[in-house]
Protein backbone atom coordinates (compact mmCIF):
# COMPACT_ATOMS: atom_id res chain seq x y z
CA UNK A 1 0.00 0.00 0.00
CA UNK A 2 1.96 2.77 -1.30
CA UNK A 3 1.77 6.70 -0.85
CA UNK A 4 0.73 8.56 -4.26
CA UNK A 5 2.53 11.34 -5.18
CA UNK A 6 2.60 11.37 -8.86
CA UNK A 7 2.10 9.31 -12.21
CA UNK A 8 5.04 8.28 -11.67
CA UNK A 9 4.77 6.19 -9.00
CA UNK A 10 3.78 2.74 -10.86
CA UNK A 11 6.12 2.91 -12.96
CA UNK A 12 8.57 3.46 -10.18
CA UNK A 13 7.13 0.82 -7.66
CA UNK A 14 6.89 -1.53 -10.52
CA UNK A 15 10.50 -1.60 -11.46
CA UNK A 16 11.78 -1.29 -7.55
CA UNK A 17 10.15 -4.49 -6.78
CA UNK A 18 11.15 -6.23 -9.88
CA UNK A 19 14.69 -5.05 -10.36
CA UNK A 20 16.14 -4.34 -6.71
CA UNK A 21 13.48 -6.26 -4.58
CA UNK A 22 13.31 -9.16 -6.73
CA UNK A 23 9.47 -9.85 -5.96
CA UNK A 24 6.98 -11.31 -8.23
CA UNK A 25 4.76 -9.63 -10.70
CA UNK A 26 1.75 -7.47 -8.48
CA UNK A 27 -1.45 -6.90 -9.56
CA UNK A 28 -3.20 -3.58 -9.60
CA UNK A 29 -5.23 -1.00 -10.90
CA UNK A 30 -4.05 2.24 -12.51
CA UNK A 31 -6.39 4.99 -13.51
CA UNK A 32 -7.58 5.41 -17.30
CA UNK A 33 -5.52 8.42 -17.48
CA UNK A 34 -2.18 6.33 -17.61
CA UNK A 35 -3.19 4.56 -20.36
CA UNK A 36 -3.84 8.09 -22.64
CA UNK A 37 -0.33 9.00 -22.62
CA UNK A 38 1.90 6.41 -25.00
CA UNK A 39 4.86 5.66 -22.87
CA UNK A 40 3.13 5.30 -19.67
CA UNK A 41 0.62 2.95 -21.47
CA UNK A 42 3.23 0.80 -22.54
CA UNK A 43 4.77 0.68 -19.41
CA UNK A 44 1.42 0.09 -17.40
CA UNK A 45 0.14 -2.62 -19.77
CA UNK A 46 3.45 -4.81 -18.80
CA UNK A 47 3.18 -3.96 -15.32
CA UNK A 48 -0.27 -6.54 -14.41
CA UNK A 49 -1.97 -3.12 -14.05
CA UNK A 50 -5.77 -3.45 -14.85
CA UNK A 51 -7.98 -0.07 -15.86
CA UNK A 52 -10.05 1.67 -13.03
CA UNK A 53 -12.60 4.08 -14.24
CA UNK A 54 -12.85 6.75 -11.06
CA UNK A 55 -16.11 8.02 -13.24
CA UNK A 56 -17.67 5.16 -12.99
CA UNK A 57 -20.05 5.28 -9.53
CA UNK A 58 -22.78 2.85 -10.66
CA UNK A 59 -22.41 0.04 -7.92
CA UNK A 60 -21.88 -3.04 -10.34
CA UNK A 61 -18.84 -2.15 -11.16
CA UNK A 62 -17.65 -1.23 -8.25
CA UNK A 63 -18.25 -4.69 -6.51
CA UNK A 64 -17.08 -6.15 -9.89
CA UNK A 65 -13.80 -4.35 -8.53
CA UNK A 66 -13.55 -5.10 -5.15
CA UNK A 67 -14.31 -8.69 -5.86
CA UNK A 68 -11.69 -9.29 -8.17
CA UNK A 69 -9.50 -7.27 -5.76
CA UNK A 70 -10.48 -10.09 -3.12
CA UNK A 71 -10.59 -13.23 -5.34
CA UNK A 72 -6.85 -12.12 -6.28
CA UNK A 73 -6.01 -11.58 -2.76
CA UNK A 74 -7.42 -14.72 -1.47
CA UNK A 75 -5.59 -16.90 -4.03
CA UNK A 76 -1.98 -15.83 -3.00
CA UNK A 77 -1.64 -13.25 -6.08
CA UNK A 78 0.57 -9.75 -4.52
CA UNK A 79 -1.79 -7.19 -4.93
CA UNK A 80 -0.84 -3.31 -5.12
CA UNK A 81 -2.87 -0.62 -4.35
CA UNK A 82 -2.71 3.09 -3.45
CA UNK A 83 -5.36 3.45 -0.51
CA UNK A 84 -5.27 7.38 -1.10
CA UNK A 85 -7.59 6.66 -4.20
CA UNK A 86 -5.66 9.86 -6.13
CA UNK A 87 -2.46 11.56 -5.94
CA UNK A 88 -1.57 13.85 -3.23
CA UNK A 89 -3.11 17.32 -4.50
CA UNK A 90 -1.84 19.06 -1.19
CA UNK A 91 1.70 17.52 -1.33
CA UNK A 92 1.23 16.09 2.26
CA UNK A 93 0.84 12.27 3.50
CA UNK A 94 -2.03 10.67 3.46
CA UNK A 95 -3.83 11.11 5.85
CA UNK A 96 -7.22 9.83 4.68
CA UNK A 97 -7.57 6.31 2.93
CA UNK A 98 -10.58 5.21 0.98
CA UNK A 99 -11.96 1.94 2.12
CA UNK A 100 -13.23 -0.43 -0.79
CA UNK A 101 -10.25 -1.80 -1.83
CA UNK A 102 -8.66 -2.02 1.87
CA UNK A 103 -11.67 -3.44 2.53
CA UNK A 104 -10.99 -6.62 0.26
CA UNK A 105 -7.92 -7.83 1.79
CA UNK A 106 -9.63 -8.11 5.67
CA UNK A 107 -12.64 -9.96 3.41
CA UNK A 108 -10.33 -11.75 2.00
CA UNK A 109 -8.70 -12.78 5.06
CA UNK A 110 -11.99 -13.92 6.93
CA UNK A 111 -12.58 -16.15 3.71
CA UNK A 112 -9.36 -17.70 4.16
CA UNK A 113 -10.31 -18.83 7.78
CA UNK A 114 -14.06 -20.07 6.79
CA UNK A 115 -11.98 -22.45 4.46
CA UNK A 116 -9.64 -23.44 7.62
CA UNK A 117 -6.48 -22.06 5.66
CA UNK A 118 -3.52 -21.37 7.61
CA UNK A 119 -2.55 -18.50 4.65
CA UNK A 120 -2.53 -15.05 6.45
CA UNK A 121 -2.88 -11.59 4.32
CA UNK A 122 0.15 -9.10 4.74
CA UNK A 123 -0.17 -5.74 4.39
CA UNK A 124 3.35 -3.33 3.98
CA UNK A 125 3.13 0.47 3.80
CA UNK A 126 5.41 1.82 1.59
CA UNK A 127 6.56 5.65 1.41
CA UNK A 128 7.75 6.93 -1.98
CA UNK A 129 9.72 10.30 -1.49
CA UNK A 130 11.12 12.68 -4.01
CA UNK A 131 12.93 15.39 -4.06
CA UNK A 132 10.61 16.68 -6.75
CA UNK A 133 7.25 15.94 -8.31
CA UNK A 134 6.53 16.84 -12.00
CA UNK A 135 3.21 17.60 -12.05
CA UNK A 136 3.39 19.32 -8.44
CA UNK A 137 2.12 22.61 -10.02
CA UNK A 138 -0.78 21.53 -11.34
CA UNK A 139 -1.39 19.60 -8.26
CA UNK A 140 -0.86 22.16 -5.91
CA UNK A 141 -3.37 24.30 -8.20
CA UNK A 142 -6.04 21.74 -7.93
CA UNK A 143 -5.85 21.77 -4.18
CA UNK A 144 -5.90 25.49 -3.67
CA UNK A 145 -8.85 25.95 -6.47
CA UNK A 146 -11.06 23.22 -4.20
CA UNK A 147 -10.18 24.85 -0.64
CA UNK A 148 -10.24 28.02 -1.09
CA UNK A 149 -12.70 28.54 -3.69
CA UNK A 150 -13.25 32.50 -3.89
CA UNK A 151 -10.46 33.44 -1.93
CA UNK A 152 -8.30 31.96 -4.25
CA UNK A 153 -7.22 33.62 -7.68
CA UNK A 154 -7.08 30.53 -10.50
CA UNK A 155 -4.13 30.68 -12.92
CA UNK A 156 -3.96 29.54 -15.98
CA UNK A 157 -3.77 25.28 -15.94
CA UNK A 158 -1.07 24.48 -18.21
CA UNK A 159 -1.13 20.63 -17.29
CA UNK A 160 1.49 18.63 -17.97
CA UNK A 161 2.24 17.90 -21.73
CA UNK A 162 3.85 15.16 -23.99
CA UNK A 163 6.95 17.43 -24.43
CA UNK A 164 7.45 17.96 -20.41
CA UNK A 165 6.60 14.47 -20.13
CA UNK A 166 9.84 13.43 -22.52
CA UNK A 167 11.69 16.47 -21.11
CA UNK A 168 11.54 15.13 -17.79
CA UNK A 169 12.41 11.31 -18.84
CA UNK A 170 15.72 12.43 -20.26
CA UNK A 171 16.62 14.53 -17.26
CA UNK A 172 15.17 11.90 -15.00
CA UNK A 173 18.40 9.86 -16.31
CA UNK A 174 20.68 12.25 -17.35
CA UNK A 175 21.01 13.94 -14.12
CA UNK A 176 21.29 13.05 -10.19
CA UNK A 177 18.11 13.20 -7.51
CA UNK A 178 17.51 10.67 -4.94
CA UNK A 179 14.10 9.08 -5.19
CA UNK A 180 13.70 7.05 -1.68
CA UNK A 181 11.32 4.30 -1.54
CA UNK A 182 10.59 3.42 2.80
CA UNK A 183 9.59 -0.11 2.93
CA UNK A 184 7.33 -0.25 6.52
CA UNK A 185 6.64 -3.01 8.75
CA UNK A 186 4.86 -5.84 7.75
CA UNK A 187 1.18 -6.37 9.56
CA UNK A 188 -1.82 -8.35 9.27
CA UNK A 189 -4.87 -7.40 8.09
CA UNK A 190 -5.67 -5.48 11.50
CA UNK A 191 -2.82 -4.06 12.13
CA UNK A 192 -1.00 -5.90 14.20
CA UNK A 193 2.89 -6.55 13.09
CA UNK A 194 4.48 -9.71 11.95
CA UNK A 195 7.98 -11.61 12.44
CA UNK A 196 9.56 -13.54 9.58
CA UNK A 197 7.31 -16.56 10.28
CA UNK A 198 4.50 -14.40 9.68
CA UNK A 199 3.60 -14.91 13.14
CA UNK A 200 1.12 -11.94 14.42
CA UNK A 201 1.93 -9.65 17.75
CA UNK A 202 -0.15 -7.06 19.33
CA UNK A 203 1.33 -3.79 20.49
CA UNK A 204 2.51 -5.32 24.06
CA UNK A 205 4.36 -8.25 22.18
CA UNK A 206 1.71 -11.00 23.18
CA UNK A 207 1.29 -13.22 20.01
CA UNK A 208 -2.54 -13.14 18.62
CA UNK A 209 -4.64 -15.76 16.10
CA UNK A 210 -6.18 -13.60 13.38
CA UNK A 211 -8.80 -16.29 13.11
CA UNK A 212 -10.69 -15.30 16.32
CA UNK A 213 -10.95 -11.96 15.34
CA UNK A 214 -13.54 -13.65 12.94
CA UNK A 215 -14.82 -16.43 14.85
CA UNK A 216 -17.97 -16.50 16.84
CA UNK A 217 -19.57 -19.00 18.82
CA UNK A 218 -20.82 -20.61 15.68
CA UNK A 219 -17.36 -20.05 14.20
CA UNK A 220 -16.29 -17.88 11.36
CA UNK A 221 -18.97 -16.10 10.20
CA UNK A 222 -19.86 -13.01 7.55
CA UNK A 223 -20.26 -9.70 9.44
CA UNK A 224 -19.91 -6.86 7.56
CA UNK A 225 -20.58 -3.99 10.35
CA UNK A 226 -17.18 -6.04 12.39
CA UNK A 227 -15.36 -6.09 8.75
CA UNK A 228 -16.10 -2.28 8.45
CA UNK A 229 -14.91 -1.27 11.92
CA UNK A 230 -11.06 -4.26 11.25
CA UNK A 231 -10.63 -1.99 7.68
CA UNK A 232 -11.28 1.35 9.39
CA UNK A 233 -8.66 0.14 12.40
CA UNK A 234 -6.59 -0.61 9.48
CA UNK A 235 -6.62 2.54 7.74
CA UNK A 236 -5.36 4.39 10.74
CA UNK A 237 -2.68 1.70 11.48
CA UNK A 238 -1.49 2.50 7.51
CA UNK A 239 -1.62 6.44 8.01
CA UNK A 240 0.24 6.15 11.36
CA UNK A 241 3.18 4.05 9.69
CA UNK A 242 3.45 6.49 6.97
CA UNK A 243 4.59 9.20 9.33
CA UNK A 244 7.13 6.84 11.16
CA UNK A 245 8.12 5.42 7.53
CA UNK A 246 8.78 9.20 5.83
CA UNK A 247 12.00 9.65 4.95
CA UNK A 248 13.11 13.35 5.55
CA UNK A 249 15.04 14.84 2.28
CA UNK A 250 17.33 17.57 2.84
CA UNK A 251 14.84 19.47 0.33
CA UNK A 252 12.03 18.57 1.90
CA UNK A 253 13.00 19.89 5.40
CA UNK A 254 14.49 23.18 3.12
CA UNK A 255 11.11 24.13 1.47
CA UNK A 256 9.56 23.77 5.05
CA UNK A 257 11.67 25.94 6.57
CA UNK A 258 11.72 28.48 3.93
CA UNK A 259 7.75 28.95 3.44
CA UNK A 260 7.30 29.15 7.50
CA UNK A 261 9.53 31.62 7.41
CA UNK A 262 7.49 33.62 4.83
CA UNK A 263 4.97 33.18 6.99
CA UNK A 264 6.08 33.76 10.13
CA UNK A 265 7.03 37.36 8.11
CA UNK A 266 3.24 38.08 7.10
CA UNK A 267 1.35 37.17 10.37
CA UNK A 268 -1.77 38.94 9.50
CA UNK A 269 -2.05 37.33 6.04
CA UNK A 270 -3.92 33.80 5.76
CA UNK A 271 -2.32 31.11 3.52
CA UNK A 272 -4.15 32.57 0.40
CA UNK A 273 -2.73 36.06 0.87
CA UNK A 274 0.79 34.31 1.21
CA UNK A 275 0.63 33.13 -1.75
CA UNK A 276 -0.76 36.17 -3.54
CA UNK A 277 2.54 37.97 -2.61
CA UNK A 278 5.22 38.49 -5.43
CA UNK A 279 8.01 36.08 -4.96
CA UNK A 280 10.47 38.89 -6.56
CA UNK A 281 9.92 40.71 -3.78
CA UNK A 282 11.22 38.19 -1.08
CA UNK A 283 15.05 37.59 -0.61
CA UNK A 284 15.52 34.83 2.42
CA UNK A 285 19.26 35.30 4.11
CA UNK A 286 21.54 32.19 4.04
CA UNK A 287 22.05 32.61 7.50
CA UNK A 288 18.21 32.73 8.64
CA UNK A 289 17.27 29.48 6.99
CA UNK A 290 20.16 27.79 8.17
CA UNK A 291 19.53 28.50 11.84
CA UNK A 292 15.52 27.65 11.47
CA UNK A 293 16.78 24.21 9.76
CA UNK A 294 19.32 23.64 12.29
CA UNK A 295 16.54 24.15 15.20
CA UNK A 296 14.08 21.79 12.91
CA UNK A 297 16.93 19.14 12.77
CA UNK A 298 17.47 18.91 16.49
CA UNK A 299 13.47 17.87 17.11
CA UNK A 300 13.58 15.58 13.76
CA UNK A 301 17.00 13.87 15.66
CA UNK A 302 14.86 13.56 18.82
CA UNK A 303 11.79 11.78 16.80
CA UNK A 304 14.39 9.54 15.20
CA UNK A 305 15.78 8.46 18.45
CA UNK A 306 12.04 7.26 19.05
CA UNK A 307 11.44 5.52 15.90
CA UNK A 308 8.70 8.40 14.80
CA UNK A 309 10.06 9.16 11.95
CA UNK A 310 13.25 8.36 9.38
CA UNK A 311 15.87 10.69 8.25
CA UNK A 312 17.98 10.63 4.57
CA UNK A 313 21.81 10.66 5.99
CA UNK A 314 22.03 14.10 4.10
CA UNK A 315 20.16 15.19 7.38
CA UNK A 316 22.72 14.50 9.76
CA UNK A 317 25.13 16.97 7.83
CA UNK A 318 25.74 20.03 9.31
CA UNK A 319 22.53 22.47 8.90
CA UNK A 320 24.62 24.95 5.95
CA UNK A 321 25.30 21.98 4.09
CA UNK A 322 21.96 20.83 4.34
CA UNK A 323 20.45 23.88 3.17
CA UNK A 324 22.76 23.83 0.01
CA UNK A 325 21.68 20.31 -0.58
CA UNK A 326 18.35 21.00 -0.28
CA UNK A 327 17.92 23.85 -1.98
CA UNK A 328 20.03 22.51 -5.00
CA UNK A 329 17.72 19.41 -5.48
CA UNK A 330 14.27 21.02 -4.94
CA UNK A 331 12.42 20.64 -8.05
CA UNK A 332 15.07 20.36 -9.77
CA UNK A 333 13.25 20.12 -13.24
CA UNK A 334 10.27 22.93 -12.73
CA UNK A 335 10.46 25.36 -15.22
CA UNK A 336 10.00 28.05 -12.03
CA UNK A 337 11.81 26.75 -9.09
CA UNK A 338 10.50 27.11 -5.69
CA UNK A 339 13.73 27.71 -4.33
CA UNK A 340 17.33 29.04 -5.87
CA UNK A 341 20.10 30.72 -4.63
CA UNK A 342 20.93 34.44 -5.73
CA UNK A 343 23.98 36.10 -7.01
CA UNK A 344 24.53 37.41 -3.35
CA UNK A 345 24.34 34.06 -2.22
CA UNK A 346 21.05 34.37 -0.25
CA UNK A 347 17.64 32.31 -1.07
CA UNK A 348 15.06 33.20 -3.52
CA UNK A 349 12.03 31.03 -4.62
CA UNK A 350 10.47 31.60 -7.96
CA UNK A 351 7.25 30.21 -7.58
CA UNK A 352 5.55 30.49 -3.59
CA UNK A 353 2.95 27.87 -4.91
CA UNK A 354 5.07 24.93 -5.78
CA UNK A 355 7.24 25.92 -2.53
CA UNK A 356 3.87 25.34 -0.19
CA UNK A 357 3.33 22.39 -1.69
CA UNK A 358 6.99 20.71 -1.15
CA UNK A 359 6.49 22.09 2.72
CA UNK A 360 3.12 20.35 3.10
CA UNK A 361 4.96 17.36 3.28
CA UNK A 362 6.57 18.00 6.53
CA UNK A 363 3.20 19.44 7.79
CA UNK A 364 1.84 17.03 10.12
CA UNK A 365 5.30 16.72 12.09
CA UNK A 366 4.81 20.26 13.67
CA UNK A 367 8.32 21.33 13.23
CA UNK A 368 7.60 25.21 13.26
CA UNK A 369 6.97 24.44 16.90
CA UNK A 370 10.39 23.72 17.90
CA UNK A 371 11.90 27.40 16.32
CA UNK A 372 12.79 29.95 18.86
CA UNK A 373 10.94 32.91 16.07
CA UNK A 374 12.65 35.74 18.45
CA UNK A 375 16.08 35.48 17.56
CA UNK A 376 17.34 38.41 15.40
CA UNK A 377 18.68 36.14 12.95
CA UNK A 378 15.76 34.86 11.79
CA UNK A 379 13.89 37.40 9.46
CA UNK A 380 12.99 37.83 5.77
CA UNK A 381 14.44 40.52 3.84
CA UNK A 382 11.69 42.44 1.68
CA UNK A 383 13.03 43.99 -1.35
CA UNK A 384 11.84 47.55 -1.73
Amino acid sequence: VPTHSSNLDSILVGYAMDQIMGLPSFSYGAGLNLYNFGPAAYFMNRLGAYRVDRRKKNPIYLETLKTMSMLSIRRGVNSLFFPGGTRSRSGQLESELKMGLMGTAVEAQRVLCQADSEKKVFIVPLVICYNFVLEAPFLIEQHLRMTGRENYIRLKDEGTSVRAWFRFIWRFFSTTSDITLSVGRPMDVLGNFVDQQGRSFDRFGNELNVRDYFASAQGVNVDRQREEEYTKLLAERIVERYHVENVVLSSQLVAYAVFELLLHENPKLDLFGILRLPPDDYLFPFRAVEEVVEQMQATLFEMEKQEKIRLAPELHRAADDVVRDGVKNLGIFHTEKPLGFSKSGDIVSSNFRVLYFYHNRLENYHLDKAVQWKSQEIEVLKLD
